[in-house]
C-alpha cells in the first residue's frame, strides 16, 4: 500500500501550559484538612490521581519521617482551586524495611484483606521480625496471632479510628504483646496498606487522635509441644564471673601462721 492509500491518524490537540491550572490538594477531616501540597494539571487529569506526603510533615515529629502517607483526589472546586482528598493508603520507605531484618533472625510476614464496623476494605502487609532464628512451627503460630489480632480489630473499630491504630503503632503493640510469648520478637510494623474500596457515601466523621484508647484483645493461643521456646532459644544476660569468696582460716591455722613468722625471725 503507498502512503497516499495510508490512512491519516486523527491529530490529538497538545496541551499548552496556559491552559493548564493549579490546585491545592486539601488532606480530608480526618487529618484536619491539613493541606498537602499543590498540583499542576487540568480538571479531568487531576482527578483520581494519587499524592504522596510524610506523616512528618503533620505531626511535625521526626520519628514519623520514614511514613509515606498516600491521599486520593475525589473532588475538584474550581472556584476555590481546591481538591478534597480521601485516605487511600501508607508504606513505609524501603530503607527503613531493610533495617527491620538483621543478620541470623526471621521474617514473618502476612497480607490479609480486612473490612471495618463501617464497611471500607482494606489489604495490610504486616511484617515482624524475631530476635534470633524461630522454627518453622513458631513462625506459624506467630502469623495466626497477627491474623486473629488484626480481624478482631476490624469487626469493632470504624475506618477513622482503624487508620489511628495502623500509623500509631496501636496494633503493633498488641500483636508484639502476644507475639512475644512465643518466641522473642525485636519488631512489629505494618508496612503497608491500601484502602480496597470505599462505601457509598462514605466519608470521614472524626478527627483523629494520637491519644485514642484502644481495649485490648486477647487471643486463646494453642501451643504446641514444638512451637515452645527451648532452653537454648531463650535470651540469658551474660552475668560477669563471681569472685569465690575467701574461707576463714581456722584457730589451728593461725597457729601455724605465727610459729613461721617467730621461726622466719629467728633465723634472721
Amino acid at each position: 500500500m503507498s502512503q497516499k492509500g495510508r490512512k491519516k491518524k486523527a491529530k490529538t490537540k497538545k496541551v499548552s501550559f496556559k491552559d493548564k491550572q493549579w490546585f491545592t490538594i486539601v488532606a480530608p477531616k480526618s487529618f484536619n484538612f491539613k493541606p498537602l501540597g499543590e498540583v499542576i494539571g487540568m480538571e479531568n487529569s487531576i482527578l483520581d490521581r494519587t499524592i504522596e506526603v510524610l506523616l512528618y510533615d503533620i505531626t511535625n515529629k521526626y520519628e514519623d519521617i520514614n511514613l509515606k502517607l498516600k491521599f486520593k483526589v475525589i473532588d475538584i472546586n474550581l472556584e476555590s482551586k481546591q481538591c478534597q482528598s480521601i485516605y487511600s493508603g501508607h508504606q513505609y520507605t524501603n530503607d527503613y524495611i531493610r533495617s527491620l531484618v538483621g543478620r541470623g533472625s526471621s521474617k514473618i510476614q502476612t497480607i490479609l484483606n480486612l473490612t471495618t464496623k463501617d464497611d471500607f476494605s482494606y489489604r495490610l502487609t504486616v511484617v515482624c521480625t524475631t530476635i534470633k532464628r524461630a522454627r518453622s512451627s513458631q513462625q506459624i503460630l506467630i502469623r495466626k496471632i497477627m491474623d486473629d489480632i488484626l480481624k478482631q480489630f476490624a469487626k469493632t473499630l470504624t475506618h477513622e479510628k482503624f487508620i489511628t491504630g495502623i500509623i500509631y503503632h496501636e496494633f503493633e503493640n498488641q500483636i508484639t504483646r502476644v507475639a512475644k510469648t512465643i518466641y522473642p520478637v525485636s519488631s512489629c510494623t505494618v508496612i503497608k496498606s491500601k484502602v480496597i474500596s470505599i462505601p457509598e457515601g462514605g466519608e470521614d466523621k472524626k478527627l483523629i487522635s494520637q491519644d485514642e484508647d484502644f481495649e485490648i484483645v486477647e487471643v486463646d493461643v494453642k501451643r504446641s509441644r514444638k512451637s515452645e521456646i527451648k532452653r537454648t532459644e531463650r535470651i540469658n544476660v551474660k552475668k560477669m564471673p563471681q569472685a569465690k569468696p575467701e574461707k576463714e582460716a581456722t584457730p589451728e591455722e593461725d597457729l601455724e601462721v605465727e610459729e613461721e613468722e617467730i621461726e622466719d625471725e629467728i633465723s634472721e
